[in-house]
């Protein structure tokens, strides 16, 4: 953002301006939180304009937002600082993209917004007073972004653009400097290699959309030769989990490693999304014919039977095959919300080296082995579960998820991930779909009111 000379671009699903971006600078170079810095850019370059879109977030999330942003107050107060809020969705949806653009010519997209809690270290240490929160540091946490320029960095302009008009009905200046915008003494993974960008954007203007994630999920499963490495915040899509199933009972299949958070807490996520996806992971190893499967969560030492929190979005194919970007393993991320990920797919020897070592990168940080280790284990021709098995014993490691369905689901699947947008219709005919089931299933008749009024009251919002 230093870099920028005409415009910055920041859209996301959360905004907190109070958070730091910076952690070792100076604090006479730059200020640290987002409400000072931005403004600071803004003031020493006149020609800088900065557009900020984040997704106008319903009421149920007011104790997890910034206060400001809550009560519809604007805290950069500098003129060439565009802050809006994105409403312009299906009933139901949010806006999931998470993408910085600085002049056209170099994005970030994945998994982290500009908000709180997202700093962490590949260490994951248990106890790092870097992570700053507003009750004290907060638990370790993995996520992902990937940095691109050129063409790829003009796309997502585009999508931004395209985000921007759709949800503030003005236009965004494109920057005419041709300045390189990336960032001195940053050694990029791969260059002059294409990218492929897939989208999940539902219009709510025309009924146009965008379903590329899902299908290129599934396209990727079934490709895989030999490895398939997951890591994702949530795993609630039954489609993506039949077509992992499909893969598991043939028996010349691909082993099968999904990284999940231990569990999402609170009352509402014990009753709708941990009952969903244990569902789904009993599911998955029900259909383990061959023992090629291993789900697990992270764990570092010192963390007294917590677990480093998974939130990033990435998908690895053998070692061709390498997708990052902001989309779940859930329906609404497939079918409702915004989203935009991206994927490399390697052209020759040297382009699979790469992408192996970035996937075992990623999985050395999980199980505490270099990357040059776990690919010298690989080159022996054993399997992969079978490395993680033999880390076991490890105070740093992937530990075995086993979820017990201890809660019954509150509501009924279709709306706690919805597939499609929540219209009153679609809501009240699920409803009453769930409750004539048989017991067992019978959504409780206070939850299916305050289900319909909750949807009804948030598309009545969007319309005004």
């Amino acid at each position: 953002m230093a870099l920028a000379k005409r415009s910055i671009a920041i859209v996301g699903w959360d905004l907190d301006s109070r958070m730091h971006l910076f952690r070792d600078a100076p604090r006479d170079q730059w200020p640290l939180p987002l409400r000072s810095f931005l403004p600071a850019l803004a003031s020493k370059n006149p020609e800088l304009n900065i557009y900020i879109l984040s997704w106008s977030f319903p009421i149920i999330f007011a104790n997890v937002r910034e206060p400001e942003l809550v009560l519809g107050r604007d805290p950069f107060h500098h003129p060439r600082i565009h802050l809006k809020l994105d409403g312009v969705h299906p009933p139901g949806a949010s806006h999931h993209q998470k993408i910085v653009v600085i002049d056209d010519r170099l994005a970030f997209t994945g998994g982290m917004d500009l908000a709180g809690g997202r700093w962490d270290t590949p260490e994951h240490r248990a106890h790092n007073e870097r992570r700053e929160g507003k009750d004290g540091p907060y638990p370790p946490s993995h996520d992902a972004m990937a940095m691109v320029d050129g063409e790829a960095a003009a796309a997502l302009s585009e999508i931004v653009r395209n985000r921007w008009s759709r949800a503030t009905g003005s236009s965004m200046p494109y920057s005419a400097d041709g300045v390189d915008a990336w960032p001195k003494g940053v050694q990029p993974d791969m260059t002059d290699v294409p990218i492929a960008i897939s989208r999940t954007d539902v219009a709510c203007e025309d009924g146009s959309q965008s379903l590329e994630i899902e299908q290129l999920h599934r396209d990727l499963i079934a490709e895989a030769r030999t490895f398939i490495y997951i890591e994702n915040q949530y795993m609630t899509n039954s489609a993506l989990v039949n077509a992992l199933c499909c893969r598991l009972q043939k028996r010349e299949g691909p082993e099968i490693l999904i990284v999940l958070p231990q569990k999402n807490t609170g009352w509402l996520e014990e009753h709708t999304i941990e009952v969903l996806r244990f569902r789904l992971i009993k599911r998955l190893r029900e259909k383990d014919r061959y023992n090629r499967l291993r789900i697990c969560y992270p764990v570092v030492p010192n963390l007294n039977g917590e677990a480093v929190g998974v939130h990033s979005k990435i998908m690895v194919i053998d070692d061709r095959l390498f997708r990052v970007g902001s989309s779940n393993l859930t329906n609404r991320s497939m079918r409702l919300d915004t989203e935009c990920d991206l994927t490399i797919e390697a052209a020759d020897s040297s382009e699979r080296k790469i992408i192996a070592n970035l996937r075992n990168r990623l999985l050395g940080e999980h199980i505490g082995l270099s990357s040059e280790a776990i690919e010298k284990f690989l080159t022996t021709g054993r399997p992969v579960v079978e490395l993680i098995d033999s880390r076991s014993g490890e105070l740093r490691r992937l530990c075995d998820l086993h979820p017990e369905e201890r809660f019954n689901l509150v509501l009924s699947a279709d709306i706690v991930d919805p597939p499609e947008p929540l219209t009153p219709r679609f809501v009240i005919g699920t409803l009453a779909s769930s409750i004539a089931r048989p017991a067992g299933f019978v959504v409780p008749l206070a939850m299916a009111l305050i289900g319909v009024g909750i949807t009804l009251a948030a598309i009545m919002r969007k319309a005004r």
